[in-house]
């Protein structure tokens, strides 16, 4: 039996599963014949390796991305140096293939029309991002997010079949009612670990139209809502108790304190001991969202 992958670290298990690999082969070892278990993109973060798909073979280095059609045949060589480190972002389901289809005609049961893509600006910012997230405890619902951004970006540029303009969801009062009930939904379950595609789930969207939704009515993503609605709740605990920081950032839903802390004073303009001492009433600039229905 082959020995487990090396993973390193891991999401929790949803919509979009982010996780670190961490290959030590040496030059010379002989190639290892994998499939990707679901539709995925690795990003490299370091190191050197070859991939062939068919009768071709490509080498990947930092930066590159390596796309994967879910039970699609690979072999990774690697001739050219000694291991190497990914950030990979695989996917729940058909959730890619569905974001594929609302993007594009004629997707068909492969998603990606190519297996590597060339470093790309906008894909290293998302990707810092997720590690961040990742090292620190972040929510599920930001990681979410961020994958579904990079798949949307990636499609785009290598995605099989034609592109298509993008159906935005109406704007009528049914559809503000999903983003009232989700809004309602995060408000009372804001220390929970909540899912972009279980808030999707309940308004009958797919998690890709949600996301437009929400964040066309309210200004905000899902994730970011989340964040304010622990920062508010925050604050009154800060101002009005005694209990300490670390305390209240569990309280609030958090899983590590700097995570809190960054968000804290990202949000408020200073960390949560400064607000305290400083003995704010009030806190400017953090309007809270409403949804005309």
């Amino acid at each position: 039996m082959d020995p487990a992958p090396p993973w390193r670290n891991s999401s929790s298990e949803g919509l979009v599963r982010v996780r670190e690999y961490e290959c030590t082969a040496c030059i010379g070892d002989p190639p290892q014949a994998e499939q990707f278990e679901r539709a995925s993109i690795a990003i490299v973060r370091s190191g050197m390796f070859g991939i062939r798909t068919g009768r071709r073979t490509q080498v990947l280095s930092t930066g590159f991305l390596l796309l994967g059609n879910a039970g699609q045949n690979y072999e990774a060589s690697h001739d050219h140096g000694v291991g190497d480190r990914c950030l990979v972002f695989d996917f729940r389901g058909g959730a890619l293939e569905d974001l594929a289809q609302s993007l594009r005609h004629e997707t068909g049961p492969h998603p990606f029309a190519v297996n590597v893509l060339p470093p790309h600006p906008r894909v290293d910012a998302l990707r810092r991002l997720a590690q961040e997230d990742l090292s620190s405890g972040g929510s599920s619902t930001g990681l979410e997010e961020l994958g579904l951004s990079l798949a949307t970006h990636v499609l785009t540029l290598a995605g099989s079949g034609s592109s298509r303009s993008i159906v935005d969801v109406p704007d009528n009062r049914r559809t503000r009612e999903h983003v009232v009930a989700a809004i309602l939904r995060i408000e009372q379950s804001f220390t929970d670990e909540l899912r972009l595609s279980d808030l999707a789930e309940s308004t009958g969207l797919s998690p890709f139209h949600f996301l437009r939704l929400f964040k066309r009515e309210t200004g905000v993503t899902p994730h970011r809502f989340l964040l304010q609605t622990r920062i508010r709740r925050a604050l009154e605990l800060v101002r009005d108790t005694s209990r300490p920081i670390t305390d209240i950032a569990f309280d609030v839903g958090f899983a590590d304190l700097s995570n809190f802390i960054n968000a804290f004073r990202r949000e408020v303009g200073v960390s949560p001991r400064h607000y305290r001492r400083s003995g704010l009433a009030r806190l400017r600039d953090f309007p809270a969202i409403r949804v005309t229905v």
